[in-house]
């Protein structure tokens, strides 16, 4: 009785076409893109308003609660929307990665400079996450000061590191890493000049690079010491009789804020340039067919 059953159900299968129409889900990249931009934009201005009135503004005294809110820590509800952020920019452009590997008369430096870009956001998300410049940046200025101390008692000249380090104003992470940015940067605005189809994009990409190399300037003004005459955060204190705390504050606030919506900016270019590259994206599963059959 249950074999019959069972032949019957194969015939019903068999009798169905073999071609079905694949489900269609047609999007106004125009209108998706818009509508991710703002809700990008309105949930890191929503993060500027909670590390104001919760972190700064005391608004609950609990302290776990305000660090949770601290946008100017690299453990809260900001630092995790930003880390994710970017590593959505890095899993768009390994798709771009995969469309144009796949296109006709593709050119194998495309192919490689999109690698190289998917492989630097990736990286970028790992560092957001892991705090690793810095750490690294701390890390060299460290080891140089260490050795500077054990060969003191010799009468030899510091070496060329040990001397920038010494008279480098701000942080040690952007005599390290700052190079490597700035390479990777005009990398990429150079190789998106030949890909990007007409200036919208592109300025929105040079856009995006400004508001990051604003937001390591204002990294390098929290670097100085306070007496150094460059430092902006002095006098920014001193002309409206703040404290310091206040003025560094809301100035790394700035900063986190900016590079979230650089970010944003990032995001949506690449996302505009996929569509273009591929307006129609076609997955199909395929099933593991057994030895028997």
């Amino acid at each position: 009785m249950s074999s019959t059953r069972e032949e019957r159900r194969i015939k019903q299968r068999s009798a169905k076409p073999s071609h079905e129409e694949p489900p269609a889900f047609r999007i106004s990249i125009r209108s998706w893109c818009i509508g991710l931009f703002l809700i990008c934009l309105a949930i890191e201005l929503g993060l500027v308003a909670c590390d104001a009135v919760i972190t700064y503004g005391k608004a609950t005294d609990l302290g776990m609660i305000r660090r949770l809110f601290n946008i100017t820590r690299e453990d809260g509800v900001a630092s995790w929307f930003a880390v994710t952020q970017t590593a959505f920019v890095a899993l768009t452009t390994w798709a771009v990665v995969a469309v144009v590997r796949r296109q006709e008369g593709r050119s194998s430096r495309r192919v490689v400079g999109w690698v190289m870009i998917a492989l630097f956001f990736s990286y970028m998300s790992m560092d957001d996450g892991s705090k690793f410049h810095e750490r690294i940046g701390s890390a060299v200025k460290k080891i140089s000061q260490e050795k500077e101390d054990s060969e003191s008692s010799k009468p030899s000249e510091p070496s060329l590191l040990t001397a920038l380090i010494e008279t480098f104003p701000s942080y040690g992470w952007q005599l390290v890493f700052l190079p490597f940015f700035v390479g990777a940067g005009l990398f990429m605005l150079f190789f998106m000049k030949r890909e990007f189809h007409g200036p919208g994009l592109l300025l929105m990409f040079i856009a995006a690079l400004a508001l990051y190399g604003f937001a390591v300037a204002l990294d390098f003004v929290e670097g100085m010491e306070p007496e150094h005459p460059l430092n902006i955060h002095e006098h920014i204190r001193a002309a409206f009789d703040l404290r310091m705390y206040t003025v560094r504050h809301f100035s790394k606030s700035l900063e986190e804020f900016i590079e979230m919506l650089a970010t944003t900016m990032l995001w949506v270019v690449f996302l505009t340039h996929l569509t273009q590259v591929a307006p129609n994206i076609r997955i199909e599963f395929q099933r593991s067919v057994s030895a028997s059959a």
